[in-house]
């Protein structure tokens, strides 16, 4: 799992940005302006995502205070369209 002082990577929305994000919070801001920004509902996302409405409800609303399942990243990155990258530092 990955927490909030890790680095994550490279978020790349398929040919509009690249953006480095440093934490969680940063990350689930960015996933829940993406999903706002194709009409998805949480509901749509969780159905979509195999995961809970519960589930995607505490992740949006509490950034950065929990962990998060890389394998749940990778879910979220196939809906709402978006490549996740991780950045290993030497």
């Amino acid at each position: 799992m990955l927490e909030e002082n890790q680095k994550l990577g490279i978020i790349s929305l398929k040919g509009k940005f690249v953006m480095k994000v440093e934490n969680i919070k940063e990350l689930v801001e960015k996933l829940i302006e993406r999903r706002k920004e194709l009409g998805i509902s949480q509901s749509d996302l969780a159905q979509l995502c195999n995961l809970s409405v519960n589930g995607i409800s505490k992740f949006e609303s509490n950034a950065g205070e929990r962990e998060v399942k890389l394998s749940t990243l990778f879910k979220l990155s196939e809906v709402l369209g978006f490549k996740l990258s991780l950045e290993f530092e030497q």
